[in-house]
């Protein structure tokens, strides 16, 4: 479930951010409340104080608590791989720095060809990367990963979250049919604020 404090003010959550290490998290505070609030024009602390990568490193941290993986993989470390998008890894790191979700340990790292994705959890695929973008996304298939991205036609590539830029804010739809492929499940409170859900649900990931 989304936590209580998400139901806070979400112009006083972001003012409230303003300063302290974990900044991000309460800006994520105002970013998953329901629909009819997010299809507003974005606060002015928000759109003054946070860039896109800010926005979208800091979503990549939070699905992860919205994400059960298979239970062969619940007792490792929880791993977040960039790849093509260099400018999220500072970000990602400072949020994660002494993080635990569910017990796991988080820590942030880049990729660069296939080989690197062993034990990934989350794998973010920039535009940045257009060399390698399919093959890795290819070598991800099937695999307990989440696989995300920003770049166009990302889930008709056969990726699961696609981050989308609407009115100025930051948004995501998610294709249920690869994450049910490769084990994963999705909480509906996720599924929620999403834009748009394609595909079958998974269980315990009914919208």
């Amino acid at each position: 479930m989304i936590p209580h404090a998400m139901s806070a003010n979400p112009r006083a959550a972001v003012a409230a951010a303003r300063g302290r290490r974990h900044s991000a998290l309460a800006l994520l505070t105002a970013l998953l409340l329901p629909m009819a609030w997010a299809q507003q024009p974005a606060p002015a602390a928000q759109a003054s104080s946070f860039t896109q990568y800010d926005v979208e490193a800091v979503y990549l941290y939070n699905f992860a608590k919205f994400v059960r993986w298979p239970a062969s993989v619940q007792n490792q470390a929880l791993d977040i791989c960039i790849a093509g998008r260099w400018e999220y890894t500072d970000t990602l790191t400072r949020t994660v720095a002494g993080e635990k979700i569910a017990g796991r340990p988080l820590a942030v790292r880049t990729v660069l060809k296939p080989e690197d994705e062993a034990g990934c959890d989350i794998l973010f695929l920039g535009a940045a990367d257009k060399a390698h973008f399919d093959n890795l996304l290819a070598a991800a298939a099937g695999k307990p990963v989440l696989t995300v991205s920003d770049v166009p036609s990302f889930l008709e590539r056969g990726g699961m979250i696609q981050f989308q830029t609407i009115g100025n804010r930051v948004r995501f739809s998610v294709d249920l049919r690869p994450v049910a492929r490769s084990g994963l499940e999705l909480s509906s409170e996720l599924l929620k604020v999403a834009v748009s859900v394609s595909g079958q649900a998974t269980a315990g990931g009914t919208p």
